[in-house]
């Protein structure tokens, strides 16, 4: 990868996980869900019937919904942005 859109991403990752934190900070449902979802991940692997082929199964479709929400925050993100854009141009703003 390039090292600016390296730098980029880097940026970009840093800015998600600082609106992540004030996210769960300001809203009381975020910081419930994150501890459901520890909770749940704990209950999950100490289940008597998580054997090898379950835990496979488990991981690979978190790991898929990790990636996909990622790049979903990403896009957002980015759109956002152009969108901001477009309504400083528009009002005349911005050139």
């Amino acid at each position: 990868m390039e090292l600016w859109k390296q730098s980029l991403q880097t940026a970009m990752d840093e800015r998600f996980d600082v609106a992540f934190a004030e996210l769960a900070k300001s809203n009381a449902d975020v910081r419930e869900a994150v501890k459901q979802q520890l909770d749940v991940s704990v209950l999950v692997k100490d289940h008597p019937k998580y054997d090898e082929e379950l835990k496979q199964l488990v991981d690979a479709y978190f790991e898929a919904m990790q990636l996909l929400l990622g790049e979903y925050g990403q896009y957002l993100y980015i759109q956002g942005a152009k969108d901001c854009l477009t309504v400083l141009r528009e009002f005349g703003v911005i050139k």
